[in-house]
């Protein structure tokens, strides 16, 4: 993947894959959420890749002139980083999480979520994403190094146990989201 559009296109796969990781997790381990409210929350995630108009930004606070995807691409598939480099990628992801976490507030304000709940949406969240970071074929080129399992990687049980349950079905939920099947349909 060398080109800002096939990058683009990862990123919306990612997001669709985290949705559907989240769901199919929510039905089997959180029955009483509200599946409307949270599949609504999980297409927010990485919402702020999305955004590119230079006025949409500005309104969380953004401030450079390049987009937040554009820039991210500029650190894809690098193994080697000066601390310069690093600071600038750090940079980056810092003004992502920063936008997608006004974005989730703004959506999840309204609905009043008792704080378990709250806790459950942002915890599925998390859950997919680094399942889908973790077992996602391209997380190698991407991040330029092996991914290790989100089941390890985390630290408390409880989200290791759900993100175990998540790895051993991610071909099974993800199936058709995958990048090689988004090219074959070019």
């Amino acid at each position: 993947m060398r080109k800002l559009t096939e990058f683009k296109a990862h990123i919306v796969l990612h997001r669709s894959r985290v949705v559907r990781l989240g769901l199919a997790l929510a039905e089997t381990k959180f029955p009483h959420i509200d599946r409307v409210a949270l599949e609504s929350f999980l297409k927010l995630h990485d919402f702020s890749k999305t955004l590119r108009s230079p006025t949409n930004l500005k309104v969380f606070g953004y401030e450079n002139e390049r987009a937040p995807l554009e820039r991210l691409f500029d650190f894809y598939g690098r193994t080697s980083k000066t601390a310069e480099q690093n600071m600038q990628l750090y940079g980056v992801i810092n003004d992502i999480n920063s936008i997608d976490d006004q974005i989730a507030k703004i959506y999840l304000t309204p609905l009043s979520l008792d704080a378990q709940s709250l806790q459950s949406f942002y915890n599925i969240e998390k859950v997919a994403d680094l399942v889908d970071r973790s077992l996602d074929p391209l997380a190698k080129e991407e991040f330029g190094h092996h991914m290790i399992l989100a089941s390890e990687f985390i630290q408390d049980t409880h989200l290791a146990n759900l993100s175990m349950w998540l790895e051993e079905r991610y071909s099974q939920i993800t199936r058709d989201l995958s990048f090689h099947s988004y090219r074959k349909a070019e």
